[in-house]
């Protein structure tokens, strides 16, 4: 789940999935690619994009796991708090809040409310939260207003949503549920943010 999330960052699903693949198909361990040449990583991950920076946080990711906890594994977060887990994973390189909460819910199964850029977008439109506010300060703000067992539920419809109706460029405001709850819906009087 780390990996492919550091991979997923400024990349759509169809190039994170072929660069995980590749990586996954060059390299039986996470051992081996947090030893190997990076050049070699590199290739593995050329299909996704951005692969000399993105080699840099995987294997800087796989080696802090190692040092930390004498092997490749996350289960060293497993009896933590979710602050803790958090705290920790922001600590690896190439982990950002985003990252860190995707792996605490999906991988760790533990509540989180990452935000990307179509719950981020959904939430300013919504106004759930400011316009001024980051992508991070809505995450934060969201993770403390989020009832603990929904997070998780919310955040992948919130995704489908964005993804499905509201879009960035195009939204279907004509179709979409929560038209009279929407800043940003397109009528006459009111302009997309």
């Amino acid at each position: 789940m780390l990996i492919a999330t550091i991979l997923s960052q400024a990349t759509n699903d169809t190039l994170t999935g072929r660069a995980f693949a590749a990586l996954k198909s060059a390299f039986p361990s996470w051992d081996l690619v947090a030893d190997a040449e990076p050049s070699v990583v590199e290739g593995a991950l050329a299909a996704g994009g951005l692969q000399r920076e993105k080699t840099k946080k995987v294997q800087g990711a796989l080696r802090k796991l190692r040092e930390d906890f004498g092997e490749v594994t996350l289960d060293g977060l497993a009896g933590k708090s979710v602050r803790e887990c958090f705290d920790y994973l922001v600590s690896l390189p190439g982990v950002g809040p985003k990252t860190a909460a995707c792996v605490i819910g999906f991988g760790l199964g533990k509540p989180a409310f990452p935000v990307d850029t179509h719950v981020h977008r959904l939430s300013k439109r919504l106004g759930l939260v400011p316009e001024r506010f980051t992508a991070e300060k809505t995450q934060k703000y969201l993770e403390e207003i989020t009832p603990q067992d929904i997070k998780m539920p919310l955040h992948v419809l919130m995704i489908k949503h964005g993804r499905e109706t509201c879009s960035s460029r195009r939204p279907k405001c004509s179709i979409c549920p929560l038209s009279d709850l929407c800043g940003g819906y397109e009528s006459p009087e009111k302009n997309l943010s």
